[in-house]
């Protein structure tokens, strides 16, 4: 790791950390795009022994050209589209994935943060938003699930975001949704399409409550879960250690380690502060017990008093949450 820029940017906490956990790691969420800015990312990630990545690209162009710099290193996702079936064309949709499964994708990832309705309206979309019916649960959709369902594909869901973003950026909900809509939409989809290996990103969008997920685990076999974002997972972890270890103690079998680092991202901190100070704040949630440490990341939404409490979590937790588990999905 990057020693100047820690003892130079960060708490002193930071430049005596050390490894709890020192085997291989399974990074379970990136998105890629140019090779360049992809060898930058996984020069980071080496450096925090991620031997194997999980990362989403657009096409087979560009998997097959990472793959090429990059051999055997990551396992692929393809963002699969849904434009074509929002604006009445599913076959342009199921086109897409048909083409995607011959080229060899198993995995598909779908985003769907409340953000995306203010894309609908751009010239290149042009899709009227309507707040009932254009979410996971669009019936224009179905198609595309049921052959999901069909091919058995694994499939990455981003379906909410954090309860701070509802109350403070997503209004008013009359545009935006609310957020028991787009969980119970996920819920849905877990019932309707069984065949379907469930990734639910980010906690499956709720960190928030760890009860519902809880039951959610233990109705459904086909749902996983990735800890992608730092700041999300550090905010809420870190306000009930309790009941987060208890929660990883009983679905210790479920969970994946994920970044959510987007390769050359230029809008939030500069690199290396990107992947140091993200892969460093997991690194103090997951493996000390740190108590009220200043969190390097900002976090406006919190405004910025977040910090690091940690779970210590046991070492064979650890094992499964690093390795495991994401080795054990993606690899079979």
């Amino acid at each position: 790791m990057d020693e100047e820029y820690v003892k130079n940017n960060m708490d002193p906490f930071f430049t005596a950390i050390e490894r709890k956990y020192t085997g291989p790691v399974f990074d379970a969420h990136t998105h890629l795009g140019k090779v360049e800015d992809v060898a930058t990312m996984a020069k980071y990630e080496k450096e925090f022994n991620v031997k194997k990545i999980f990362g989403i690209v657009r096409d087979k162009k560009s998997r097959d050209a990472i793959e090429e710099a990059f051999p055997d290193l990551f396992v692929y996702s393809i963002f699969l589209s849904i434009r074509e079936a929002l604006q009445d064309d599913i076959k342009g949709s199921m086109d897409f994935l048909e083409k995607a499964y011959a080229d060899g994708f198993k995995i598909g990832k779908l985003w769907f943060s409340p953000r995306w309705v203010n894309y609908f309206n751009r010239d290149d979309m042009k899709v009227e938003f309507r707040s009932q019916d254009v979410h996971l649960n669009d019936p224009k959709l179905e198609p595309i699930f049921q052959r999901l369902d069909e091919l058995k594909f694994t499939l990455l869901l981003h379906v909410s975001d954090p309860d701070l973003l509802y109350s403070k950026n997503y209004q008013p909900s009359s545009k935006y949704g609310v957020k028991e809509n787009h969980i119970n939409a996920l819920k849905n989809i877990l019932e309707w399409y069984p065949n379907i290996t469930i990734i639910g990103a980010h906690m499956a969008s709720q960190p928030e409550n760890l009860k519902q997920l809880d039951s959610w685990l233990d109705k459904y076999p086909n749902l996983y879960v990735d800890t992608g974002s730092a700041k999300w997972m550090v905010r809420e972890f870190g306000s009930k250690i309790d009941e987060t270890l208890e929660f990883f103690k009983k679905h210790q079998d479920r969970i994946m380690f994920g970044t959510d680092f987007v390769a050359g991202r230029g809008d939030r901190e500069p690199i290396p502060g990107y992947y140091i100070n993200r892969f460093l704040s997991f690194q103090a949630l997951f493996e000390t017990n740190v108590r009220d440490l200043p969190f390097p990341i900002p976090d406006p939404e919190n405004d910025n008093k977040t910090k690091i409490n940690g779970l210590d979590l046991p070492q064979n937790i650890l094992k499964k949450l690093y390795w495991e588990n994401a080795n054990k999905i993606y690899n079979r």
